[in-house]
Formats: structure tokens, sequence, C-alpha cells
């Protein structure tokens, strides 16, 4: 990546401000070892597991859901950006909280 020295400045500027723009998934990522994530929730509970993979020659990334067993988990999708895993692993996560079917129940 090549940077100018006027990033900085204005990210540094943005941060004064409080602006740092919108939250994102990304930001719940945990790396615990190269190429592997866990979207880790406010209270610290993992709640998915992001691995890079490559498959026939292209990068991606597997999303599943997290549980202790590797067997307990369930497929979320393949994705070919890290940031697209994360969004929709967190929307899976946010989904399972709620009841199928419209807010009142029809």
């Amino acid at each position: 990546m090549s940077h100018r020295v006027q990033d900085g400045i204005d990210a540094a500027a943005r941060a004064r401000r409080g602006n740092t723009g919108p939250w994102h998934p990304i930001l719940a990522a945990v790396e615990d070892e190269p190429g592997v994530w866990r979207m880790v929730s406010p209270l610290g509970e993992c709640y998915g597991v992001i691995r890079m993979l490559e498959i026939g020659g292209e990068r991606g990334y597997r999303a599943v859901t997290w549980a202790a067993r590797s067997a307990d988990r369930e497929l979320i999708g393949y994705y070919r950006t890290l940031r697209t895993a994360a969004r929709e692993t967190h929307l899976h996560h946010v989904r399972s909280h709620s009841r199928a079917g419209s807010a009142n129940g029809r």
C-alpha cells in the first residue's frame, strides 16, 4: 500500500473532531492467528469464526457460527472480502436474536 503524509494528517484531524466514521462489524473481528478471525460481541462472547482460504487459486473467506466443537458450527457463507464476511456474520448473529415473521407476529 502507498500512503501519503496528508492521509495521516487528515485521519488525525478526523479523530480530534470525533469523526472517525461509522462503526462496521469488522471492528468486532479479533485475529487470534494469521488468517482466522473470531467475531466477538461487546460482552466478550464469540459469535462467529471467519477463516481465510484459497479454493481453485482464488482467495476468499469462509464464515461460520461459533460453537465449541467445530462439528457444531453452521456455515454462514463464502465471501471475497473480509469486510463482507464480517458484515454477514454480524447480521446472522443479530437475526438469530429475533423470531421470523412480521413485528406483530402475523
